[in-house]
C-alpha cells in the first residue's frame, strides 16, 4: 500500500509539476519535511522534560502532523490534551 501511495504522489507531482514548475513543488515539500522533523524533535524534547512529572507526551505521527500543520496552536492543543489526560 505504501508503494502505491508513493507512486500516486510522484505521478501527481509529475502532472502538477508541468504547470507550476518542479522547483516550487520540491521547495514546498522540503519545507513540509523540515517542519515535520522539527515537530518530532520538539515532541521528543518535551517528552524527556516532563517525564519526571509523570506526564506522558505522545511522540507519534498524529501529534507531529498536528504541530506541523497548525504551528503554535497545534503545540497548545497537544499540551492541553496531554495535561488533561
Amino acid at each position: 500500500m505504501t508503494i502505491g501511495v508513493v507512486c500516486a504522489l510522484l505521478f501527481l507531482i509529475l502532472v502538477i509539476g508541468k504547470k507550476v514548475g518542479f522547483g516550487v513543488i520540491f521547495e514546498k515539500l522540503a519545507i513540509l519535511w523540515f517542519k515535520l522533523a522539527c515537530s518530532f524533535a520538539l515532541l521528543y524534547i518535551a517528552h524527556i522534560i516532563v517525564d519526571g512529572y509523570d506526564i506522558v507526551v505522545p511522540v507519534n505521527l498524529f501529534s507531529a502532523l498536528t504541530i506541523t500543520i497548525l504551528g503554535i496552536p497545534g503545540i497548545l492543543c497537544i499540551g492541553v490534551l496531554t495535561v488533561l489526560q
